[in-house]
């Protein structure tokens, strides 16, 4: 056997290798989530997060309690506020709602807590008009992929409520936290919580680390996947008025496996969570993924700023910590060590 030749047999044996690993891989995530034990924590934190408990307690009457709650949060902490307003001036600095930080940090506030009690109380479907369901039927309708597309704005883990309201399994990406077991607190609580939710509406989790093939291969074959837009990444993007360090993934991915892009947002009105869903960006429509990655922006940009309020701080661990209204800088570490996006 020549050198060449030898060189071919083991070039071979080692794609043969990693289709069975993306068989393999792929078979697993096709699998119902496991159910998890909720761990054991003391009464206080139990009464807490039991969403069964909730329920016992009118939704309106928890939501209008809840708020209150985050009104006095502003005037109780009065040493806290330049922390608070930073979140919302890095989130509004540089757009034409810049002049209202102190009055939007307010209604972070509130809304923080309101998410956090309808967190915690039982999940229904979240609602949806006319425009959204039409525009979600569109997507589905050919048989090609379809990446849905959202950040972290609003009740967003109603996401997965999606998967009955389409009848269709939704694939989701998952940092490690969501496969640790879970620790005895509140956090764990919360993490059993959002695993539960996804487990009980048939959802599965993608793990972050190493998924672009996999999601590739999803998407290829027709399936229905939900990705963050609003994840730290090497791709310096004008958004929000700034520069913000953003990844492509949901770009590459679509202009890949040919698949449509759903812009998504999930709002609060009351104690009712809506799902938005903006007509599908098709990648055979932009020319370049810089494109395709851009017009997803203009739709999240515009999501953001109608309610800037319901944004998670960009500014929180893990995320972007050094944010501002000059720009959402890339933290080196989080991006050399977590990012999933290398095709």
């Amino acid at each position: 056997m020549s050198s060449d030749e030898g060189a071919l047999t083991v070039g071979s044996a080692a794609q043969e290798e990693r289709l069975r690993d993306l068989a393999s891989e792929l078979e697993r995530v096709r699998r119902p989530l496991p159910r998890l034990p909720w761990p054991s924590v003391d009464i206080g934190v139990r009464l807490r997060t039991t969403p069964w408990l909730r329920r016992l307690l009118p939704a309106r009457l928890e939501i209008s309690r809840a708020g209150r709650r985050g009104w006095l949060t502003w005037e109780r902490w009065p040493q806290d506020r330049t922390h608070f307003s930073a979140g919302m001036e890095a989130i509004v600095g540089a757009t034409a709602r810049a002049g209202e930080v102190e009055q939007l940090t307010r209604a972070h506030l509130r809304e923080s807590e309101m998410q956090r009690t309808l967190f915690w109380r039982p999940w229904e479907a979240a609602n949806m008009d006319a425009a959204t369901e039409e525009h979600l039927q569109a997507a589905l309708a050919d048989g090609r992929g379809v990446l849905l597309s959202m950040c972290h704005l609003g009740p967003y883990f109603h996401s997965a409520s999606l998967g009955p309201t389409l009848r269709r399994p939704v694939f989701m990406v998952g940092g490690s936290w969501c496969f640790a077991d879970p620790a005895p607190d509140y956090w764990g609580r919360r993490q059993v919580r959002r695993m539960e939710g996804l487990r009980k509406r048939d959802g599965r989790m993608v793990p972050a680390t190493g998924s672009f093939a996999v999601l590739r291969a999803l998407l290829e074959e027709g399936e229905l996947v939900l990705m963050h837009f609003d994840v730290p990444g090497r791709h310096e993007t004008h958004f929000l008025g700034k520069p913000v360090m953003l990844t492509t993934g949901t770009a590459k991915l679509a202009a890949m496996t040919d698949a449509f892009v759903v812009p998504l947002r999930f709002r609060r009105e009351g104690h009712r969570v809506w799902v938005d869903a903006q007509a599908p960006l098709d990648p055979r429509a932009h020319g370049s993924v810089e494109q395709l990655h851009g017009a997803l922006a203009a739709v999240h940009e515009r999501f953001i700023l109608e309610r800037p309020e319901t944004l998670e701080d960009p500014r929180r661990a893990g995320f972007w910590e050094g944010a501002s209204a000059a720009g959402w800088p890339l933290r080196e570490l989080y991006v050399s060590t977590t990012t999933t996006f290398k095709p």
